[in-house]
């Protein structure tokens, strides 16, 4: 109820900082900027300024992003290149029509494969989502790769606990994500009524995800 407020109170009434925002959506740095700001944990919601500022905490934060998701692409590469050799070879050579039995022994490791990844993604996302949130509140890179200091505040904030706040907003988002995509469909309007919304959810799943860093009492 707190992460809704605050998205309440982010553009209620505020329709200047609303605009700002989903041309920050558009240069998704600048939005990731304002997120990093949401993350130390202002009680009020940040205003849209400091452009220089945002642009490159929200690139510190793409990079951040784009490290931790390093084991989850070495998985699925290993496990596709195979198979997209195969289906480079099939399409390049001299016969018509694709040879499916040739794929049948890649089913099983890509089965294992894309598991793995699975896996690997779920543990990238428990630990990034408090690191990304350490790296914005003591303003240092490298506390998001803090992996001891990570672990005992998850810890503080229990892993039950933890665990079930992250499905929860994460079955939240995918709903509404799902009722943005609907509102896509609309002709013209619908993408433009799209790029409203989006910056919403994300300033709803930031402030919950501060809220539930919070409870660790750090």
């Amino acid at each position: 109820m707190d992460a809704a407020q605050f998205t309440h109170d982010t553009v209620w009434g505020n329709w200047k900082r609303w605009i700002l925002l989903v041309i920050w959506t558009i240069i998704f740095p600048l939005l990731g900027g304002y997120i990093m700001d949401i993350f130390r944990g202002s009680t009020v919601p940040p205003e849209c300024n400091d452009w220089v500022r945002r642009f490159i905490d929200g690139i510190k934060y793409l990079v951040a992003g784009l490290i931790y998701s390093i084991p989850v692409i070495i998985v699925l590469l290993i496990t596709f290149i195979p198979v997209i050799k195969e289906f480079i070879s099939q399409i390049t050579s001299e016969s018509a029509e694709l040879n499916y039995e040739a794929f049948l022994p890649f089913l099983m490791p890509v089965i294992g494969g894309v598991i793995v990844a699975i896996i690997l993604g779920i543990i990238v996302t428990l630990i990034f989502t408090i690191g990304i949130i350490r790296m914005a509140r003591m303003n240092r890179f490298f506390e998001v790769f803090n992996f001891r200091e990570i672990l005992k505040t998850i810890g503080k904030i229990g892993w039950g606990t933890y665990i079930i706040a992250l499905i929860i907003i994460y079955v939240i988002s995918f709903i509404l994500g799902m009722l943005i995509n609907l509102v896509m469909e609309a002709p013209f309007i619908g993408i433009i009524i799209a790029l409203f919304l989006w910056p919403l959810l994300t300033i709803f799943e930031s402030r919950y995800f501060t809220r539930l860093y919070d409870e660790s009492g750090e």
